[in-house]
């Protein structure tokens, strides 16, 4: 798995944008990522639509080299880790925190997470309902309405992309970073969903994403 990296400052804080669709922050020792979205191919197959059970498996390898790579001590999921009730899919977590076990799991609850106490405490996980605060950043699963000047957020929810054309005439759609002074928004972590193209650029900078770059779009 290749991993290319930018370096921003948010908060005084260094913080690592990578071309896995994750942020390292590496002072608190902190993976961060967002919609994971954990079993929706099995949610599609319950109702009919063909879906490959290894877009799961694809995504939790993807995550388990990161921890791999960057060796951090907590992994922070601002929403969304699984798309709806619990199924065969979901369950691949007990095989993740098996290899594991000492790592810290924090979720906070998105619009899709439907897990009781008892299966959050089953799969090890440390559950926020609404938020999760570390060293004066504010993780919350829905993105504010605007930039809030009086706090420092990162949140997920809208699986930001971008389209960028290239010679002749062709579009491209690309995931990306959304990154504004007070607020970022995680591009969605899981490669089975769609992109929201729409244009953010007189609030936010753009760190578009491919499988091998990390490069700015627009102005900063």
């Amino acid at each position: 798995m290749k991993i290319a990296e930018q370096t921003i400052t948010f908060n005084k804080q260094e913080l690592i944008l990578n071309t896995q669709r994750s942020i390292f922050w590496k002072e608190t020792k902190s993976l961060i990522l967002s919609d994971l979205h954990l079993g929706k191919a099995a949610h599609f197959r319950k109702h009919g639509i063909a879906i490959p059970m290894d877009t799961s498996l694809a995504d939790l390898n993807r995550l388990e080299n990161l921890i791999d790579h960057y060796q951090p001590q907590q992994v922070i999921v601002v929403g969304d880790l699984v798309h709806a009730g619990i199924n065969q899919e979901v369950l691949l977590l007990e095989v993740f925190r098996l290899k594991y076990p000492q790592l810290q799991l924090h979720l906070v609850k998105g619009n899709h997470d439907r897990l009781s106490s008892q299966i959050s405490k089953r799969f090890g996980i440390h559950h926020h309902e609404e938020f999760f605060e570390l060293n004066s950043i504010l993780f919350q699963h829905h993105p504010a309405d605007s930039a809030d000047p009086s706090s420092f957020r990162i949140s997920g929810h809208i699986h930001p992309g971008v389209s960028i054309i290239i010679p002749p005439k062709r579009h491209l759609r690309l995931p990306c970073f959304l990154v504004a002074e007070h607020q970022i928004i995680l591009p969605a972590f899981s490669r089975f969903t769609g992109l929201d193209s729409s244009d953010m650029s007189a609030t936010y900078g753009c760190y578009a994403i491919t499988d091998d770059l990390i490069f700015p779009v627009g102005s900063f």
